[in-house]
C-alpha cells in the first residue's frame, strides 16, 4: 500500500507507538480512536482526519510534527504540510507548517497541549483564523492566539498560510543547561529566520508565496518571511499601465524585461524577481558616477555619515524603491497634475526623479539639494535640471507650488518643520507627496531602536548575504532584545569590507544608514501614523495613503516604504 499517501505516515506510527512501549489496544485507549482504525492506519490502510492525527500524537506525548513528518496530511479540503522543525533559545519546540484551505473550507480545531501558542502569517487569500469565530487574517498579516482552546481555520475564497506552533519549553535536567559560550555559538550559527526564529534543516517544500524566502548556506537551509504589503490593482495608460501591471506579473514575465529600454521597468521586473527569491544580474541597474573631487566625505551634513558617491551607483537596488515613483506618478496624474513646475526636494543622486520624469515627461522639476557631492551626481544622470543649492527649511522664495515632491528625503529632516515650509510653498489646493521609510509605531526609545534594526534588516533579507553577524543583528531584536544591537550592526558592516560585489556595497549603506539612525538625533526616522498626526496639525488633509513595502509588523500602518498624498485646503 506504499501508493497510499499515508502509508508513510503509518509506518511512522508504528515506530513510534513501539518506542513508547505501548499495544494497539493500549494507543487505541489512551487516544480515544477504534483499535480497528488503528490498525487500518499502521497498515496503509486509512486515511485518518487531522482530529485523529492530533489525538493520536497527544497520546504518544511527541508533537504532531514528529507524527506526520514532511507528508501531507488533510481532510475536508484542509491540507497541510510539515515545513520545518527546530528549538528556540527558551527550549520551546517550534514547528512550522504550510496550510492550504480550499474555498469553502472549514476546521474546527480542539483545544491542544497547555501551553501550545499558534501564529499564522498569510500567504495567499483570505481566512478567519483563531478563536470562534476567528479573525481575518490576509496576504502578509499576522495573527498570534493560544493553541490550548478551540480554534477554526476557514476561508470562503480558499487560502495559504504559514502556521507556527510554539510548544511550552520542556525542562531540562540539572547539569545540561547550555554554557554562555554554547548559547552565543548558537546564535552566531542562525543566519535567517522566520520573524526572527531559527529554522535550521536541509529540507524544505516547494511552492512558498512570494514573502516567503529561502536560503542555502554551507550546512544547511533557511527560511524566513517578509510580512507582505498587499499592493492594489491599479490601471493606467501606457508606461504607467505597462508598470503598474507588472507589479502582479508572474516570474516568467518579469525575466522578460531584463532588458527593457525602459529603467523603471527594469528596475521593477528586478525588484520582483528578488522579491520571490531569484536575485537576476543587477548589472543593469548599476550607474558608474565620477567620484567627486576629494571624495564624498567633505564637511557637512549627509556626507558626513555615507558614501554619496556608493549610493549614486547601488540606489536602484533598493527594495521598494522604483514603487515610489511609480505610486506617485499615478497619483499625482490622477490629480490632473500631469504638467507645470514643481518642487522635489532632497532629490540626491537623482534616480527617483529620472523614473517619475520617465512617467510624467512633461513636469518640470526644480530640485532642491544642499549636499555637493549629490548635486554633482544629479548633473550627471539629469544635466540642465534646474537645482537650489540649499536646505529646504530655509528658502524663501515668492513663488508657489501645485506639487512638492519627497522621496527618501524627509527623515534627513526635522518633519514638522519641512511640513510647516511645503505647506507655505504650496498653492491653496495643492498637493504634497511624501514617499519614504518609516517605522513600526514605537513608544520608547529602546522600542524605536529594535524597531529601526527590524526595517533595515528587511531590505537586506532577499540578497545573497552570508553574515552571520547581520542575521544574529536581526534576530536580537525580534527577540526584544536592545543591548549589543550597535556592536553586532557595526561588526556586520566591517564584515562586508571583505566583499566586493554590489549586493555587499548596498547592504553597507544601509547598516550605515542603520548605525545612523541610532543616533535619534541624525535621522528622525517616525512611524506613520505619527507623521500623519503632525501633517494633520500643520492644516494638510490625507487624499491617499499607500504602505509600498513591509519591513515589520502588519497592516497597513507597519514598519516600510510608505506613500502619503496630502492636499492644501483651498
Amino acid at each position: 500500500m506504499k501508493n497510499n499517501p499515508f502509508y508513510e505516515v503509518g509506518e511512522n506510527l508504528r515506530r513510534l507507538r513501539q518506542a513508547k512501549g505501548l499495544t494497539l489496544s493500549g494507543l487505541a485507549a489512551k487516544a480515544g480512536v477504534a483499535k480497528s482504525l488503528l490498525h487500518a492506519l499502521e497498515a496503509g490502510h486509512a486515511n485518518p482526519t487531522l482530529a485523529t492525527l492530533w489525538a493520536l500524537a497527544q497520546a504518544l506525548e511527541v508533537s504532531f510534527g514528529e507524527l506526520v513528518q514532511a507528508r501531507p496530511v488533510g481532510d475536508e479540503g484542509v491540507m497541510i504540510q510539515l515545513i520545518e522543525q527546530t528549538r528556540g533559545r527558551s527550549g520551546e519546540r517550534l514547528e512550522v507548517y504550510r496550510m492550504d484551505l480550499s474555498p469553502g473550507s472549514v476546521r474546527l480545531a480542539e483545544a491542544h497541549e497547555r501551553g501550545l501558542r499558534e501564529r499564522v502569517i498569510g500567504l495567499r487569500g483570505k481566512a478567519a483564523v483563531g478563536p470562534l469565530p476567528g479573525r481575518e487574517v490576509g496576504p502578509g498579516e499576522e495573527v498570534e492566539f493560544a493553541g490550548d482552546e478551540p480554534h477554526v481555520y476557514a476561508s470562503e475564497e480558499g487560502a495559504s498560510l504559514l502556521v507556527f506552533l510554539h510548544y511550552p519549553p520542556v525542562p531540562r535536567p540539572r547539569g545540561e543547561a547550555g554554557s554562555p559560550e554554547k548559547a552565543s555559538l548558537v546564535l552566531r550559527e542562525v543566519s535567517l529566520g522566520v520573524e526572527g526564529l531559527a529554522l535550521e534543516g536541509r529540507w524544505l517544500t516547494p511552492g512558498l508565496q512570494e514573502g516567503v524566502f529561502v536560503r542555502w548556506g554551507a550546512n544547511r537551509t533557511y527560511l524566513f518571511s517578509l510580512p507582505l504589503a498587499p499592493l492594489p490593482r491599479l490601471e493606467g495608460q501606457g508606461l504607467l499601465g505597462e508598470a503598474l501591471a507588472l507589479l502582479h506579473a508572474p516570474a516568467e514575465d518579469l525575466r522578460s524585461y531584463g532588458g527593457s529600454p525602459s529603467l523603471l521597468l527594469r528596475t521593477l521586473a528586478w525588484e520582483g524577481l528578488l522579491l520571490r527569491g531569484e536575485v537576476a544580474d543587477p548589472a543593469s541597474l548599476l550607474f558608474h558616477i565620477t567620484k567627486s573631487p576629494g571624495g564624498s566625505s567633505q564637511e557637512g551634513g549627509w556626507e558626513d555619515r555615507i558614501s554619496v558617491d556608493l549610493y549614486a551607483q547601488v540606489e536602484l537596488l533598493h527594495p521598494g524603491y522604483a514603487r515610489q515613483p511609480l505610486f506617485l506618478a499615478y497619483e499625482v496624474e490622477a490629480a490632473g497634475l500631469r504638467r507645470g513646475r514643481f518642487l522635489d526636494v532632497g532629490t540626491g543622486p537623482g534616480h527617483h526623479l529620472l523614473l517619475l520624469l520617465e512617467l510624467l515627461p512633461h513636469l518640470e522639476p526644480v530640485a532642491v539639494e544642499p549636499s555637493p557631492a549629490s548635486r554633482q551626481a544629479l548633473a550627471q544622470l539629469l544635466p540642465g535640471v534646474e537645482v537650489l543649492p540649499e536646505d529646504f527649511t530655509l528658502l524663501d522664495l515668492e513663488e508657489s507650488f501645485p506639487l512638492i515632491v519627497y522621496v527618501g528625503a524627509s527623515h534627513h529632516m526635522s518633519t514638522w518643520r519641512f511640513l510647516e515650509k511645503a505647506y507655505r510653498l504650496l498653492r491653496p489646493g495643492g498637493l504634497l507627496a511624501v514617499a519614504d521609510e518609516f517605522l513600526r509605531p514605537f513608544t520608547t526609545r529602546e522600542e524605536r531602536t529594535r524597531n529601526l534594526v527590524l526595517h533595515h534588516t528587511a531590505y537586506l533579507l532577499p540578497f545573497p548575504l552570508e553574515l552571520e553577524a547581520l542575521w544574529a543583528l536581526r534576530l536580537v531584536a525580534l527577540r526584544g532584545e536592545s543591548r549589543g544591537l550597535r556592536a553586532l550592526a557595526e561588526e556586520a558592516w566591517q564584515d562586508l569590507e571583505t566583499h566586493s560585489d554590489p549586493f555587499a556595497a548596498f547592504a553597507r549603506l544601509e547598516l550605515q544608514a542603520l548605525l545612523a539612525g541610532l543616533d535619534y538625533e541624525v535621522e528622525t526616522k517616525t512611524h506613520p501614523r505619527r507623521f500623519l498626526e503632525l501633517a494633520l496639525s500643520v492644516g494638510f488633509a490625507l487624499e491617499r495613503h499607500h504602505r509600498l513595502f513591509a519591513t515589520h509588523g502588519s497592516g497597513s500602518w507597519g514598519g516600510g516604504t510608505h506613500l502619503f498624498l496630502l492636499r492644501r485646503p483651498r
